[in-house]
């Protein structure tokens, strides 16, 4: 396996330009579909109340980046998770939701943790979630191998931003569901 091709990035960056408009594009785009298939605003349980030292939020930032690379890196090379045509997304990011889950933290009530959250982070690792689609929507791929592999990662990608999403405007099972049989 060592042919094998990887696909990383050192780049642990935020979107500028026209990539980060096509980004917060992307993921308004994403919002407003969202806000629609459950019925209510999703924005004011969505203020971050504490913002993240810039230190701990650049280091937590950079911790999901490097977590998507791993595991998709690791999918990549084992195929593991592969079903039929697909991938199943939960199962090719388990670190990576399990930090987005430790990012928002419930308090007992069941509602977000203020004391505890990195919301800001979250926010800023949804919009690098977006540029890295908008990034494989636009690949240019030479030969079959690379139409596969981008075809992959742009499916998991995508759903990955959905998941990540549903974890940073709380939704429910059921609006989860809602939104999924749109």
């Amino acid at each position: 396996m060592a042919d094998e091709p990887t696909f990383t990035s050192a780049r642990a960056e935020l979107p500028t330009g026209s990539l980060g408009i096509a980004a917060r594009t992307l993921v308004e785009e994403r919002l407003r579909g969202l806000r629609k298939a459950v019925g209510r605003e999703l924005a004011p349980v969505d203020i971050v109340i504490r913002p993240a030292r810039a230190n701990v939020r650049r280091h937590l930032f950079e911790e999901a980046c490097e977590l998507y690379w791993n595991e998709l890196n690791w999918e990549q090379i084992s195929d593991e998770e592969l079903v039929g045509d697909g991938e199943l997304t939960e199962m090719v990011f388990p670190g990576l939701l399990s930090l987005t889950s430790a990012l928002l933290p419930k308090a007992p009530n069941g509602e977000p943790d203020r004391d505890r959250e990195h919301r800001d982070v979250a926010h800023d690792f949804l919009l690098w979630l977006a540029a890295r689609l908008v990034e494989l929507r636009n690949a240019r791929m030479d030969g079959d191998r690379d139409v596969v592999h981008i075809r992959r990662q742009t499916a998991v990608t995508d759903e990955l931003i959905d998941l990540v999403s549903f974890q940073l405007y709380s939704l429910s099972n059921e609006e989860i569901a809602a939104y999924q049989a749109r």
